[in-house]
């Protein structure tokens, strides 16, 4: 976290300066906030605070707090006027005398003027209604509690808070914490009185005033009866019971899963722009007010932060994944008990697929989640990635540890600020379980581990089976290769269901022994797609011909003939497949991703699968370099087999489209290019296929180097099946059927399923 340093020159009799972060050296113990004016015409406050503050040193000679945009009118030190200068957001205050560790002084900032803003954070004004939203995503550093109030403005300071905001009678006026009364002044104005009794850190209190309807009921928690207050603008009080029809089962399932509800209110309030999770008094939009549950998601996230973000707060921007990832899980994870366990993995895939495809798009770059920098702590690593690796932690701790645990954190850490290793160190003691190896693999490593089966084998012994499984493990973005890993596998039993099974290991590649009393049909990685590692997939059951998508694994396959159940997994892993076993000139491999299909086949199935090629900067941009390069799938068996082509066509343009394989197997498909650039004599395959006449006015004459079993398709520069033959020997005249052929069309040339020649043919009519 950049942290804000100040110069605090030490007054009296000292002449020396020094730099430090104003929260390493003070604390608030408690605010005391008096907005006495709001003018919604002018956009302008006024009023004053009090910080009661105590030195984290031996002593101070001077306080600095953060107030930026808002003019200061005077400072007083318990009571007592004192000089001050403020520049650049900072006053500085001299101390008469020292300030002693454990002792505390009042100092009290009466202000004035247009509160700071951004886009989204800061203080604003709406009409008639006034609100703040407690951080900037623009602003570095990113707390704005400085934007309505003196204060210490980070991460790590905590106070508890008295509010005193002053409002013309028919505006309502709301705060964080619980009503304490309200004062008629008798000048057509009223006096609000919120107090909040948990420390919080100062972006997460909150003032929003306007014309409000209150609509409150009581929850009724696993330990205290909470107040539940909703206050929202008077067309929108009608759709409150539809919008928010959930919102007592969410706060139960939290609780149950969490730890009793941690403050002593449930608060919604509708504000122009948001949402923000201002403790007990949440920040959400009017466009949340629809009547039915469609943002219920929304308001769910915020809510989940009263746990993760405002109990327990990350105690620098760089490990914000400790708010907003584990609130993204959290409005993930309601859904598996409110909704049902397909809905979770529907949610969780689709986030899940988001962080693989994009995150290090938007965010420009793969980071550590305990490192992220300030330009995007809001970003999707934060969020998106975070609540993805919560999720992966889940798995590998699996749900009865994980709950307990993370519950036990959040009682442990309550009212505090944390970092990563805190979490990490916490778990491993809580749990018995070395966490080292996860939080390296997954927190302190940029990118996402990668895990697969080298191989896997299944004998008899003495009336059992004996499964011999083989992981390996890359890493995507990294070189890192981690250790402890658990892996999720299934087991195919002979009825179609999956039995569930672990394993272990440490580094590159491991081997782990299973004893079954049946035979697996096969055995499958992660079958319920729990792991969160570089890959998404899943899996399908089929008994009749029908075409297939695999959701968000860009393959779909074609079944012709089937006479017996199949399994079918579909992997899209988001990393390099292996090399090429032999070195060629000819081909150049992806390097970002590639496919496996796994599963069990019955006998004379037949399957067309379609692959998806793409040179944007999501998928191919490093091998599809321009239309010279002509993409093409290869296929192996397993990874003690080589890379080699199979029969295939595509359709599309060079650029995006998909290949097309002919007889779908188990294995492996990586996406490879040939350049075509010159023509025919750029051909670098090393036997002469000779296609002639070229050109050619619609027949084709085939001469080829040795005797085979050929299999010859023509497609136009786009990538479009025009034609193929079949044929034994080694010559052939043929006339493709399609008439009307003109211009530039590529032969690929099959001999018993691997690519042998690429010709470019001319059509003249």
């Amino acid at each position: 976290m950049k942290r804000l340093v100040f110069i605090l020159i030490v007054f009296c009799s000292f002449s020396t300066s020094y730099s430090q972060s104003i929260g390493d050296s003070l604390h608030a113990v408690h605010y005391i906030i008096n907005i006495n004016d709001i003018d919604t015409d002018n956009n302008t406050i006024s009023g004053s605070n009090s910080v009661f503050i105590t030195p984290l040193q031996t002593s101070v000679s001077g306080i600095a707090l953060q107030l930026i945009n808002l003019g200061v009118d005077s400072v007083f030190v318990d009571d007592l006027s004192s000089s001050f200068t403020h520049e650049n957001g900072v006053i500085i205050i001299p101390l008469t005398s020292a300030l002693m560790q454990n002792d505390t002084s009042e100092i009290k900032v009466y202000y004035h003027g247009q509160p700071f803003h951004e886009s989204w954070g800061g203080f604003h004004f709406a009409g008639d209604y006034a609100f703040n939203l407690g951080v900037g995503f623009e602003s570095i550093p990113h707390n704005l509690g400085k934007a309505w109030f003196a204060c210490i403005d980070d991460f790590t300071d905590r106070a508890t808070y008295d509010l005193y905001a002053t409002v013309t009678n028919e505006k309502t006026a709301i705060g964080g914490g619980i009503l304490m009364g309200t004062t008629d002044n008798g000048d057509g104005t009223t006096t609000w009185h919120w107090q909040l009794n948990q420390e919080i850190p100062t972006y997460l209190e909150s003032l929003t005033t306007g014309d409000y309807v209150l609509v409150e009921h009581e929850y009724f928690g696993i330990e205290d009866t909470i107040p539940v207050t909703i206050y929202s603008r008077p067309e929108d009080v009608d759709d409150i019971t539809g919008s928010f029809y959930n919102l007592d089962t969410i706060i139960k399932i939290f609780e149950t899963n969490f730890g009793p509800y941690p403050f002593d209110r449930i608060g919604i309030t509708g504000t122009a722009i948001g949402a923000m999770e201002h403790a007990t008094n949440i920040s959400y939009p009017y466009a949340g007010f629809i009547g039915y549950n469609f943002y219920e998601w929304w308001y769910t996230h915020e809510l989940s932060h009263m746990w993760f973000g405002d109990m327990v707060t990350c105690s620098t921007a760089e490990d914000m994944w400790l708010n907003e990832g584990w609130a993204t899980f959290c409005q993930i994870f309601y859904t598996e008990i409110l909704y049902g366990e397909e809905d979770f993995k529907l949610g969780m895939r689709a986030k899940h697929k988001e962080v693989l495809k994009q995150t290090h798009i938007v965010d420009n770059g793969f980071y550590p989640l305990n490192d992220i920098p300030q330009e995007y702590t809001y970003g999707s690593t934060a969020y998106d990635k975070g609540a993805v690796v919560a999720n992966a932690l889940r798995t590998y701790l699996g749900d009865s540890i994980f709950f307990d645990a993370i519950s036990a954190f959040l009682l442990n850490y309550a009212y505090q600020s944390v970092s990563s290793y805190q979490m990490r160190d916490f778990l491993s003691q809580n749990t018995g379980i070395n966490m080292d190896g996860f939080f390296e693999n997954w927190v302190f490593t940029p990118g996402t581990p990668h895990y697969s089966f080298d191989s896997t084998n299944i004998t008899q012994v003495a009336g059992n089976y004996q499964v011999d499984i083989y992981p390996k493990q890359k890493h995507r973005a990294s070189e890192y290769i981690g250790d402890d890993n658990i892996l999720q596998i299934g087991y195919l039993k002979p009825d179609y269901t999956l039995d569930y099974d672990t394993i272990f290991f440490s580094g590159t590649k491991g081997h782990s022994i299973k004893t079954l009393d049946y035979e697996p049909l096969t055995i499958i990685m992660d079958p319920e797609e729990r792991m969160m590692d570089a890959t998404t997939d899943n899996y399908a059951v089929f008994q009749v011909a029908e075409n297939f998508i695999f959701p968000d694994t860009y393959v779909k396959v074609n079944i012709d003939q089937i006479e017996d159940s199949v399994f079918l997994q579909a992997t899209h892993n988001w990393v390099a497949p292996d090399s090429l076993k032999s070195e060629s000139t000819e081909l150049r491999l992806s390097t970002s991703r590639y496919w496996t299909i796994n599963g069990y086949l019955s006998d004379n199935f037949h399957a067309e699968g379609r692959f998806y090629y793409d040179n944007s900067q999501y998928f191919d941009s490093e091998l599809i370099l321009s239309e010279t390069d002509s993409v093409v799938i290869l296929y192996r068996e397993n990874a003690g087999d080589d890379w080699h082509s199979v029969p295939q066509y595509s359709n599309g343009i060079w650029s995006i489209g998909y290949i097309f394989v002919d007889n779908l197997q188990l294995g492996e498909y990586a996406l490879a290019v040939y350049d075509l650039s010159v023509g025919q004599k750029e051909n670098t395959f090393k036997q002469n296929y000779k296609v002639f006449p070229n050109p050619s006015r619609g027949e084709i004459n085939m001469n080829f180097p040795v005797e085979g079993r050929y299999n010859v398709i023509l497609n136009d520069e786009a990538g479009r099946l025009i034609d193929s033959i079949r044929f034994d020997g080694n010559k052939s005249n043929w006339t493709p059927k399609t008439h009307n052929l003109n211009g530039t069309y590529l032969l690929f040339i099959y001999e018993s399923d691997n690519l042998v020649s690429v010709e470019k043919v001319l059509f003249v009519r």
